[in-house]
């Protein structure tokens, strides 16, 4: 953008000092932007964003959202949805890449995690996909299209198993140097899903030249998202467990050849409630930041899934990532700088105590700042409760709870969150509705000393009776 400054100038000099510090100011919170996780995300006509299992790319200061359309509230395929934003907040429809009618094979298909890289070589954009038949995921393919522009209509090329191999849940990656590679859930012998298969991509990027090898073999992971920092390559999967959360790994690399070190856990138990889809690069002026994209389904609507954003930081030099829960954070998309509200975790490492703990769980386990270190009640005795003393009475905004999960028996938590000034007198926030699995975020606004989570019940999607023991991962008391 080129500014007059001159006329800038002239306009500054005409207001008052402390005026022309306000006008940078503003200038200044213009070009950042809040990401709010959690609430429905809607494009600039006001219509819900459908963009599900999604991958970003940056064409000149332009990026464009790639996804899957859900609005339709089922698995089958109704769209591949282009939105552009300059931003990464508003999000502008531009079109429908592929559709149902852009070939016989689609009209009848589902379509999942597409992902769009550009080839400098042929300057055609490729987008790969997971590709289904209607009724079930019996097929085990990719699928690839292509388009001289990034969300004009694309050429579908078809469907297989590359070099044989089931595909699934994929992600492609474009190095540096103009390389690319698929990664994809596959069968190395233990059943679907039971292994990652990497492969690298021929140079047009339409076909796979070269099996490369099993990644976390027999660790029955899905949902790759791939990213290099530093020299080192950073690949973040989920488990397998359906459309339930579950606790994210990343595994690091040196090359794509690998080796890959030993898969090591990523954010809480339920990855706050979110699975892996991609890592966006936005590479500012003055700094790199890294977005982890996940997507919260909502399996009875899934055109009511959510969107989940969150800084991810990754260090090259030590092969090391973190993820932290944000309900809202700031991004500058020109410069990458990144901002959070200023809140504190009062309940961090201040005196826990419980209705009873099992040996070796103690209460102080649940405040720790360590989301795989849990509390754990001596029994299976329901409801049970967990209580922290802040040392005096501080301001509560934002409760967020981790709660326990077991793969393939998921459940939701009924709680009752309850404060006090004086450990004596208390108020209570019913919580017993909740249907969320794996990670809740309450909004409140109290002051107390005291706060206690009641655990009344786990509720199991696929049984009727609670054989949970009472745990709680982590509690975060956000305030200012």
């Amino acid at each position: 953008m080129f500014v007059n400054t001159t006329k800038l100038l002239l306009a500054l000099c005409s207001l008052p000092l402390v005026s022309a510090a306000s006008v940078y100011a503003d200038r200044a919170e213009l070009a950042s932007v809040t990401i709010n996780n959690g609430p429905v995300w809607y494009d600039t006509t006001g219509g819900t964003i459908q963009a599900h299992g999604g991958s970003i790319i940056k064409v000149d200061s332009t990026y464009y959202w790639i996804g899957e359309d859900k609005l339709h509230d089922s698995a089958t395929f109704r769209n591949v949805v282009c939105y552009s934003s300059s931003d990464l907040k508003n999000w502008k429809w531009v079109s429908y890449p592929l559709k149902p009618s852009s070939h016989t094979e689609l009209a009848s298909s589902k379509i999942e995690r597409p992902k769009v890289i550009y080839n400098q070589t042929t300057g055609k954009y490729v987008m790969w996909m997971h590709y289904e038949n209607a009724t079930d995921y019996s097929l085990g393919r990719v699928a690839v299209a292509s388009s001289n522009s990034v969300c004009g209509s694309y050429t579908y090329h078809g469907s297989f198993r590359p070099l044989g191999y089931e595909s699934r849940d994929m992600t492609v990656f474009k190095d540096e140097d103009g390389s690319a590679y698929l990664m994809s859930a596959s069968n190395s012998g233990t059943g679907t899903n039971g292994s990652l298969a990497s492969f690298k991509l021929t140079n047009d990027y339409l076909n796979v030249s070269t099996f490369i090898g099993w990644v976390a073999k027999d660790g029955h992971r899905e949902a790759p998202a791939i990213a290099r920092q530093g020299g080192r390559y950073f690949l973040i999967t989920s488990g397998a467990s359906g459309w339930y959360p579950n606790q994210a790994k990343y595994m690091t690399a040196t090359s794509m050849n690998g080796p890959w070190s030993a898969a090591q856990n990523l954010g809480n138990s339920s990855t706050f409630y979110s699975q892996s889809n991609f890592i966006l690069p936005v590479q500012g002026t003055s700094a790199t930041t890294y977005i982890y994209m996940g997507d919260r389904w909502n399996s009875s609507r899934l055109g009511d899934s959510r969107y989940i954003w969150l800084p991810l930081t990754l260090n090259g030099a030590n092969g090391t990532a973190a993820l932290e829960w944000r309900s809202r954070w700031n991004i500058d998309a020109v410069t990458g700088a990144v901002s959070y509200p200023n809140l504190v975790n009062h309940a961090l490492g201040r005196a826990a105590t419980a209705s009873s703990s099992a040996s070796g769980f103690a209460a102080s386990r649940a405040n720790d700042g360590n989301y795989q270190a849990e509390w754990k009640a001596s029994g299976v005795t329901w409801p049970s409760w967990w209580q922290v003393d802040l040392g005096a009475t501080r301001n509560i905004q934002e409760v967020d709870i981790s709660w326990f999960l077991y793969n393939g028996s998921e459940a939701y938590h009924q709680y009752r969150i309850e404060y006090s000034t004086n450990g004596t007198a208390w108020t209570t926030i019913d919580r017993t509705t909740n249907k969320t699995y794996g990670f809740t975020t309450d909004a409140v606004n109290f002051n107390a000393r005291y706060v206690r989570i009641v655990l009344v019940n786990a509720v199991l999607w696929n049984n009727p009776n609670n054989w949970y023991t009472p745990i709680l991962y982590e509690v975060q008391l956000l305030g200012g």
